[in-house]
């Protein structure tokens, strides 16, 4: 047998290291998403659905296509960021409208079955390996549309903080402006870029300074337009302010997405009940369970039948080749 060697130890003790970290991260997303269910049950408990049912049947038709709007250009927020991603890594290899395709298709599926890092690589690997594109330029792709979806969390907050500091007892614009700065200095950093940044044993595409502002912009307006899916359809005697309600809305899609339940469902609910006095929670449960319909269900229908006729006539293509 051949002996072990000192490069050979610390490799072992890296991935011994690895599984470890990986082991404890779903040992603490399952915990928060238990301690979630436990909350959920105790506020749901007395709670009477035939109050839930009479709210839901309140709700204003134009509210619920207000939503749906709002969702609709989140969605196409969503895919502009493949198209985006897509421009960077592989230029006109492929065509727009084929990336925001499976970007639309992707953000519509996995959205709604959480696991984003799993089900957003496995379904985008599968629509653009149809285009001819190798594992590593996918791979890219993926970042970079992940790197704009964080890039509009962090101006929509920034954002939030500099306009009402109140949000957090009034020192909130310090740390707004702390991350607008950021920002800009990340701006400025792309713009003299080198063409790739290494990290470990990876060449990662970077955008331009342009298609990063582009990234900003987008993500802006996605994030906005999700929240505001919600927002319409919340009681209006209990709806805070707008900005007030948007770092409620981003800390619970951000649990969600902590906990990897499939798209944050009883996470998400948690925090909402919880941020709301009880006595609007039968309110607040029928506009979340609207809102479910329509930014999660919905998508995830058109998306898999999107998906399910792409599939057809790639299939169709193949057999008449």
């Amino acid at each position: 047998m051949a002996p072990v060697t000192d490069q050979q130890r610390p490799d072992a003790v890296a991935g011994s290291s690895s599984r470890w970290l990986h082991v404890l991260s779903w040992m603490g997303s399952l915990a928060m998403f238990a301690l979630a269910l436990w909350l959920l049950h105790r506020y749901l408990t007395g709670l009477a659905w035939h109050d839930v049912v009479a709210a839901w049947s309140q709700l204003p038709a134009r509210r619920i296509a207000y939503s749906v709007a709002a969702a609709a250009v989140s969605f196409a927020m969503l895919a502009m960021f493949d198209v985006l991603a897509a421009r960077t890594v592989v230029g006109a290899r492929i065509s727009a409208g084929f990336a925001a395709f499976a970007g639309a298709v992707t953000q519509g599926i996995s959205n709604t079955l959480g696991f984003h890092a799993i089900t957003g690589v496995a379904l985008r690997y599968r629509i653009y390996a149809t285009a001819g594109l190798g594992t590593g330029d996918i791979a890219r792709i993926v970042g970079l549309a992940g790197f704009g979806v964080g890039l509009g969390f962090v101006v929509v907050v920034a954002g939030a903080l500099c306009w009402q500091p109140a949000i957090t007892q009034g020192w909130g614009r310090l740390p707004g402006v702390g991350l607008l700065l950021l920002l800009l200095a990340l701006l400025v950093w792309l713009a003299r870029r080198p063409a790739t940044f290494k990290l470990w044993r990876w060449d990662l595409a970077l955008p331009s300074a342009g298609t990063a502002a582009a990234q900003m912009l987008i993500g802006g307006i996605e994030m906005l337009a999700a929240i505001s899916a919600l927002y319409v359809l919340l009681p209006a005697g209990v709806a805070p302010p707008f900005v007030d309600f948007l770092p409620i809305y981003v800390g619970a899609v951000l649990a969600g997405i902590v906990s990897h339940s499939p798209g944050g469902i009883g996470v998400f609910e948690t925090i909402m009940l919880a941020s709301f006095p009880p006595q609007a929670r039968p309110e607040l449960l029928a506009a979340m369970m609207c809102y479910r319909l329509i930014y999660s269900l919905l998508p995830f229908v058109l998306a898999s039948m999107a998906l399910g006729g792409f599939e057809w006539r790639l299939r169709r293509r193949r057999r008449g080749g």
